[in-house]
């Protein structure tokens, strides 16, 4: 694989990984099951943070190499 295709694929994978974890923590953060995230004393950002990173990791770990298969295997398409 090209240095192009790693560097896109990375940067469009953690882009997207940050997308959707934000969303999913925020949909957390706002149904709160069993006050698990907030309660009468405030946020608890260990948690929100916790669930953040347990989103960001997996999904802009796939996205990327997704993305890199996707362009790798176009541009063998291309090319032939």
């Amino acid at each position: 694989m090209t240095a192009r295709i790693l560097k896109l694929s990375a940067g469009y994978g953690v882009l997207l990984g940050v997308i959707v974890s934000a969303a999913m923590t925020f949909a957390d953060w706002k149904l709160n099951p069993s006050g698990l995230f907030h309660n009468e004393h405030g946020t608890q950002w260990a948690i929100v943070a916790e669930t953040a990173v347990s989103w960001l990791l997996p999904v802009s770990l796939v996205a990327c190499l997704t993305i890199a298969i996707v362009l790798y295997s176009a541009g063998k398409i291309r090319n032939s």
